[in-house]
């Protein structure tokens, strides 16, 4: 049965806009019972800013976005950007940018934007940590290491994509990190990894999610420490995972996967087919999800879910492989402080707005 959604709940709308990305992150309420909106991508500006209305008719919201984030200058991520940098109504306080040195005529258009508009630039690398009460907003990428081989061939545009991490704690984030110098208990150790967390991938390939894992190793839990030696747990551990690239087979290798072991991993993209001549003869694929990235999932135990409905829908042995999921449709998930999220997935076509969920 359906929960209703509470004022201290974070929820995490993956819209469906075909094949791109349009991510609503919904802050808890604050003291003056208002939520506030961070947008990460806009692929369909129309679809976003109704569903925008629609969201602040349920749940009464700061209409303007606390932050913008364009993972990277990919037009599937940011054609619609530009009308809310110059939208006084939803104008974001702060733009993040992935720092990568682009010439198309739509990310001229945002930079321009964004410096007649005056509005705060925030050029994103790893390490780079934003707190909003109980939420931790974590970027995982881009790399310094690669944002500094931006101008050269060494890195493609989608290894220079921000990579998120959010978790929703049960006590206030700044408060908590400061128990963590009082006596022995941390609560940063204590607390379950992964079970409040979920990573938005952008469109990071290999390269970029090596880096990852250099940079956010995985270190063994301790019970007993001194107070200024730490051991952090796996900050890769997460309950969801917003697959990178559309789930292509250049997304997230198993490796990886296998340090996250997510409950639930949603690709946001509209599936396509490749045919391509090997030899004597042709190989026919399908590219978003790739079956690669789909095996990875479920060697994890992943339950995928499609905003087009393309792996839900597939058949195998003679059956559909998740018939209540295949059908297209945004996916909402709702994040409550320090607990497992619960999620659900509409029934939306990409042209289509959807009533956001009062229940999940």
């Amino acid at each position: 049965m359906a929960e209703p959604i509470q004022s201290q709940d974070m929820v995490i709308h993956v819209l469906n806009v075909g094949f791109g990305d349009t991510i609503v992150v919904e802050l808890p309420a604050n003291e003056q019972g208002l939520r506030r909106y961070g947008l990460v991508d806009c692929c369909r500006a129309e679809k976003l800013r109704a569903y925008l209305e629609r969201l602040a008719a349920v749940r009464p919201a700061e209409k303007r976005l606390v932050f913008l984030c364009a993972t990277h200058p990919h037009a599937d991520h940011i054609r619609g950007i530009p009308s809310f940098l110059k939208d006084p109504t939803y104008q974001p306080q702060e733009f993040w940018d992935s720092g990568f040195r682009h010439n198309s005529r739509m990310y001229r258009v945002i930079l321009r934007a964004l410096y007649e508009q005056r509005i705060q630039l925030v050029r994103v690398s790893s390490g780079m940590e934003w707190c909003f009460g109980r939420v931790r907003i974590t970027a995982l990428a881009p790399s310094v290491a690669l944002r500094n081989r931006y101008a050269t061939y060494g890195v493609d545009m989608n290894n220079a994509s921000i990579v998120l991490r959010l978790e929703h704690h049960r006590e206030d984030v700044v408060l908590t990190e400061s128990l963590r110098y009082e006596g022995v208990r941390d609560p940063e150790v204590e607390r379950r990894a992964g079970r409040s967390v979920v990573i938005l991938g952008g469109d990071a390939e290999f390269d970029s999610w090596a880096q990852i894992s250099e940079e956010f190793p995985r270190l063994e839990r301790t019970s007993a420490h001194d107070p200024l030696v730490k051991k952090m747990v796996n900050l890769l551990a997460c309950a969801v995972v917003k697959v990178s690239h559309h789930g292509s087979m250049h997304s997230i290798p198993l490796d990886v996967y296998e340090r996250m072991w997510p409950e639930l991993a949603i690709v946001s993209t509209r599936q396509e087919v490749s045919v391509k001549r090997v030899g004597d003869r042709e190989l026919e694929r399908g590219l978003f999800p790739h079956r690669a990235a789909g095996l990875a999932l479920e060697e994890v135990g992943a339950r995928v879910v499609t905003t087009d409905g393309s792996y839900e829908g597939e058949v195998e042995d003679g059956a559909v492989r998740d018939s209540e999921l295949a059908h297209p449709g945004s996916v909402v998930v709702v994040v409550p402080p320090g607990g497992r999220p619960r999620w659900v997935k509409l029934r939306d076509t990409a042209g289509r707005v959807p009533r956001p969920p009062v229940a999940v």
